[in-house]
């Protein structure tokens, strides 16, 4: 065995430090700006949940579902990505999935329904997903720098979308507007968008 090799080993063992815990390590960033976003918000907007009180849950229904899926398998993934010699590409794949089946709804929507667009709050909504995506995408990076990344472009994607859907997981119980093109732009593409800065910055903001 090379010492590369023994490298790679102890590292996929310990992470980037052998002191410590890891998955304590790793985690406590990810919850302290998913709380940080969520009190952020409770702050500055009014009415968490008038929307329910008006539409009924399923809207919300559809938004956390989307939201916190990718919070929890971008978080699933950053995990992976720090392991080296673990196989992460079914991993990015998965993170594919919430999209294309935005997507596929968003194509049944615009055949059948008949909804306002953009909506009154929009530029809310954008300003929010603008300034909480970069504190859920930060908290991603130092997670992430506990552990040993040795693919920084994918680990960086991945911090983007953390980022991105934990704004959108905060912002949601605010959200008064309806229908999947609403979604599709306002918060798939914030997320996208937050996912290829990841991508790019990965190298740097991840070196180890």
């Amino acid at each position: 065995m090379t010492p590369t090799e023994t490298l790679i080993d102890r590292l996929s063992e310990n992470g980037a430090t052998e002191n410590g815990h890891p998955v304590r390590q790793f985690v406590a960033p990810l919850l302290a700006v998913i709380v940080l976003c969520a009190l952020g918000v409770a702050l500055v907007l009014e009415g968490a949940f008038a929307p329910v009180a008006e539409f009924g849950i399923m809207p919300l229904t559809v938004k956390w579902g989307f939201s916190i899926a990718l919070v929890v398998m971008s978080a699933t993934t950053l995990w992976l990505l720090g392991q080296p010699g673990r196989k992460t590409r079914s991993a990015m794949v998965t993170l594919a999935i919430p999209f294309v089946l935005v997507g596929l709804l968003l194509v049944l929507d615009l055949l059948v329904a008949r909804s306002t667009f953009p909506g009154a709050t929009w530029r809310t909504c954008l300003a929010a997903m603008a300034i909480m995506s970069p504190l859920g995408f930060a908290g991603a990076v130092v997670a992430t720098r506990w552990l040993a990344p040795t693919n920084l472009r994918r680990a960086g994607l991945a911090a983007g979308i953390f980022g991105g859907s934990v704004a959108m997981t905060a912002y949601s119980p605010y959200c008064p507007e309806l229908g999947m093109l609403y979604m599709a732009v306002f918060y798939c593409l914030p997320i996208l968008a937050m996912a290829g800065l990841g991508w790019l910055l990965g190298p740097r903001l991840l070196r180890w």
